[in-house]
């Protein structure tokens, strides 16, 4: 079964996105009181980052006496979540309802460099991925549970519908962001918000990064008060008259 297709955000979006990193997106977020948004799932390799709207797999456990037909044409319990990769469009983020599994592997060798070469811009799943001595080398970042030896039972039944991973409940379309941090959810109806909030998040940090090193206290710095982040806005203000500089 699967969900009608998502829409997908402009790539200017995507774009003021990968320059911010989720612990920013959290704390807007947060503000927004949207709390249950943040999956402790880490790259495979440290220093990976992706951004993108989500398209979603909800796998259930398998069962031995249905594990024949796993992979016969037409299947309601398929064993490769077929379908669902051949959805895949240029700059999707794969997110796939693992169910917390660290024993076994759905996406190994194969089935990831489907997804690549389908432009997925990225692999999110609760549970571990295998093969791992081959991941680096297809440069797609993968945040996952680990890597573990043994392949998938799972039966792969739905894609493009709600899923849950790693306690957080993700629809398709929704935009995953993902760092060494862990990865978050933006929900849609935020994503203008956030966006917005990202450059001035961004920019104070910069102005309190810039006040520290010449030496100020913490105090009125970090959290900012009120005269400061006037003393701030008028910084950003001036800056973006001069062209950042």
């Amino acid at each position: 079964m699967y969900g009608p297709e998502p829409s997908r955000p402009t790539p200017e979006i995507i774009e003021a996105l990968s320059r911010t990193g989720t612990a920013t997106v959290s704390t807007i977020l947060r503000r927004k009181g949207v709390k249950n948004a943040w999956m402790p799932l880490k790259p495979l390799f440290p220093g990976m980052k992706t951004v993108g709207p989500a398209l979603t797999i909800r796998t259930v456990p398998g069962r031995d006496d249905m594990q024949p037909i796993a992979y016969q044409p037409g299947t309601l319990f398929p064993g490769h979540p077929d379908d669902a990769i051949e959805a895949v469009r240029p700059g999707d983020v794969v997110v796939v309802d693992g169910r917390g599994a660290t024993n076994e592997g759905l996406f190994g060798d194969l089935l990831t460099l489907r997804i690549k070469m389908k432009g997925a811009a990225g692999l999110i799943c609760d549970m571990s991925v295998r093969d791992a001595p081959h991941m680096a080398e297809k440069q797609i970042p993968i945040f996952c549970l680990g890597s573990a030896s043994p392949g998938g039972s799972v039966f792969n039944v739905d894609f493009n519908v709600p899923i849950g991973c790693a306690g957080v409940l993700v629809c398709p379309g929704d935009i995953l962001l993902g760092d060494d941090d862990g990865c978050i959810v933006i929900p849609p109806t935020l994503l203008d918000h956030v966006v917005e909030e990202v450059a001035v998040y961004e920019d104070r940090e910069e102005y309190i990064r810039k006040l520290l090193s010449e030496g100020y206290p913490l105090a009125g710095v970090y959290p900012m008060g009120p005269e400061m982040e006037l003393n701030f806005r008028n910084w950003r203000a001036a800056r973006a008259t001069t062209g950042g500089s």
